[in-house]
């Protein structure tokens, strides 16, 4: 889960970070929070604009749970935790408002909502304030059945290509951000201001504001496809991720086919260059004969009106970010929607303590259940208050056994 968000995070990184002229800056403090990943972080995430019109628009009935839902999203959780690198972290999740979970028997007691996490290296460990014991999900195990179907493969095997595969990406990361050289037509400098830290330091920072539409976002995309076609930088990453990739497969599922490396690289390479070809292809036809208008329209045709993005960063002398602001408003109108609606999400994010994060204990062996251990055991359930949301979770993992995928079960969770 937590490396599947760790790609994604850095994919977004390179596409809204890689720019030239003022926000170089930016791009700068992202590489720098690569090589320093280990801080501790504060930061607030919410949803904006016409959520409460939603059930409306949509033609579903707005009752008293959905309205205190809405309530709830709309006031958003606060976030806190330690980073001591890109594999372990803890933070705690807690809720602003619980009211819905309070009056639908999913939470009780004097404190509010709330979920702590902590992801060492595969393991995700989960716990509310109310339960006994940590939830344990290991991520790697996961992965092995995932990959393996009906076979049973090695979870180690699976570990040892995985960290090379983050290695290997977070690496390239580093080097392509480094010299990425898209120019964002509006990114301004605002000068030094103070910043204040939730540790209580005050430190003088570089204000920088991207604003980003979904012409620029259009515009980013046609350059960087285009970059990715010629560098070759990013022609060896993929190659060195394919053979990686193939190397696992074989290793678990086809061992007797005894592959050599020149082999594994040939192949790759070949599909590798196929597959650039066939991309810059289409960038030179019908890409080019795309414009963002164009696109923009067929987009408003089918329900999409427009994106905003405004975007904040607060870099100290080091060059590190110690804040970032985020506020995207998407306008969209669905077939059975009457007018468009705006719904946005809105984050506010504090860094310190880059290079000394808060230490803190990774929970033992006894202070966690697995979901192997609460099929084996159902007194095990017990360790998780009836009255918290976390037993919900527990009870639906049991009853279906895909749940045992860590990311699919909590993705099957935050639907509902």
């Amino acid at each position: 889960m937590w490396k599947k968000g760790s790609a994604l995070l850095l994919a977004l990184m390179l596409l809204l970070t890689g720019c030239a002229g003022e926000a170089s800056l930016v791009r700068d403090a992202v590489v720098a929070s690569l090589e320093k990943p280990n801080y501790d972080f504060v930061g607030t995430l919410k949803l904006t604009g016409d959520v409460d019109k939603l059930p409306a628009a949509l033609g579903e009935q707005q009752d008293k749970d959905t309205a205190a839902l809405l309530a709830a999203v709309k006031a958003g959780v606060t976030v806190k935790g330690t980073q001591l690198d890109l594999k372990n972290v803890k933070f705690n999740l807690e809720v602003n408002d619980d009211k819905l979970l309070r009056e639908k028997g999913f939470w009780t007691g004097d404190k509010k909502a709330a979920l702590e996490l902590v992801v060492n290296d595969d393991k995700v460990f989960a716990k509310s304030p109310l339960d006994q014991k940590y939830l344990l999900l290991d991520t790697n195990v996961a992965n092995a059945a995932a990959l393996g179907g009906e076979v049973k493969v090695d979870a180690a095997k699976v570990k040892e290509y995985q960290d090379k595969m983050n290695k290997l990406a977070i690496d390239f990361a580093k080097k392509y951000i480094a010299t990425y050289g898209y120019k964002l037509s509006n990114a301004k400098n605002l000068g030094t201001e103070t910043v204040e830290l939730p540790n209580g330091e005050k430190v003088k920072a570089t204000h920088v504001a991207v604003k980003l539409d979904a012409k620029e976002l259009i515009n980013l995309f046609f350059y960087t496809a285009n970059d990715a076609v010629a560098n070759q930088d990013v022609k060896a990453f993929a190659i060195d991720m394919l053979v990686l990739s193939n190397s696992l497969q074989e290793e678990l599922l086809n061992p007797e086919k005894k592959t050599t490396e020149a082999e594994k690289r040939a192949v790759a390479e070949a599909m590798v260059t196929a597959g650039l070809a066939q991309a810059k292809q289409w960038l030179n036809t019908e890409g080019k004969k795309l414009t963002p208008e164009q696109l923009l329209e067929k987009a408003k045709q089918n329900g999409f009106h427009g994106l905003t993005w405004n975007l904040d960063f607060y870099i100290d002398e080091a060059k590190l970010p110690v804040r970032q602001k985020s506020a995207l408003s998407v306008t969209f109108q669905a077939p059975q929607m009457k007018q468009p609606l705006t719904i946005g999400l809105e984050s506010d994010q504090f860094a310190y303590n880059f290079g000394k994060p808060t230490k803190y204990d990774v929970p033992s062996k006894d202070a966690a259940v697995t979901i192997d251990q609460l099929k084996q055991d159902k007194k095990a359930l017990d360790a998780f208050h009836e009255k918290g949301f976390l037993r919900t979770f527990v009870e639906k993992a049991l009853e279906e056994p895909q749940s045992l995928e860590p990311d699919k079960a909590i993705e099957q969770e935050t639907k509902k």
